[in-house]
C-alpha cells in the first residue's frame, strides 16, 4: 500500500507541476538519489524526485477505544516521512528552488488525499494528511551523509494515518517515471 499511496501523490505532483509551467514533460520521479555503489541515478536529472526517509506507527490514534473480536488484530496505523528533492545540475540551481517552491504550493493547496481526489490512492486508504515536517540542520547533515550525495534542495512531508488492516485489497497502478 505505501507504494500506492507515493505514487499516487507524486502523479498528482507532476500533474500539478506540469499545469503550473505549461509543460508536457514529467517531472516527478519516485527513486532513489544513488544506485547501491553510491552514484548519482540519472534518472532524477531535471526533476523532482520523491523518497521514503522512515515509517513510523501512529501513536496517538493507536490507544482509542475501537472495540475488535477476540483473536482479531486490531489496524496499524503509520504516518510516512517522504522527502521532495529537485536535482538540476550545473548552472541550475535556481531551477531546483523554484521546483521546491512549487512542491511547498501543491501541498498548501491539497492537505489531504483520498481515492475521490487522488486517482489511484487504495480506497482503504481514507484521508491521508500531508504536512510539513522540519528536520534540523544536524538532522539533514547526517541523512543526506547517510543517503550518500550531497546536500540537494529539498522539502520533507508527513503523510499521516495510513491504515493497514490486514485485509486490504489493493490494486498497483503504474510506475512514475
Amino acid at each position: 500500500m505505501i507504494h500506492n499511496v507515493i505514487t499516487s501523490i507524486a502523479q498528482r505532483l507532476d500533474e500539478f507541476i506540469k499545469n503550473k509551467l505549461s509543460i508536457k514533460a514529467d517531472t516527478v520521479i519516485v527513486s532513489n538519489l544513488v544506485d547501491i555503489k553510491g552514484n548519482l541515478n540519472q534518472d532524477i536529472e531535471n526533476k523532482v524526485t520523491i523518497f521514503l526517509l522512515h515509517i513510523e506507527e501512529e501513536n496517538i490514534t493507536k490507544n482509542t477505544s475501537m472495540k475488535y473480536s477476540i483473536g482479531e488484530t486490531p489496524p496499524v496505523k503509520v504516518n510516512l516521512l517522504v522527502m521532495f528533492s529537485a536535482y538540476f545540475p550545473n548552472f541550475n540551481y535556481v531551477e531546483s528552488l523554484h521546483y521546491i517552491s512549487l512542491v511547498i504550493e501543491f501541498f498548501q493547496i491539497n492537505t489531504t488525499f483520498d481515492d475521490s481526489n487522488t486517482p489511484g490512492l487504495p480506497i482503504s486508504a481514507n484521508k491521508i494528511k500531508a504536512e510539513l515536517f522540519n528536520i534540523s540542520i544536524d538532522e539533514i547533515n547526517k541523512l543526506w551523509g547517510n543517503i550518500g550525495a550531497n546536500y540537494l534542495p529539498s522539502v520533507s512531508y508527513k503523510f499521516k494515518h495510513i491504515i493497514f488492516d490486514g485485509e486490504t485489497i489493493t490494486q498497483d497502478i503504474p510506475k512514475i517515471v
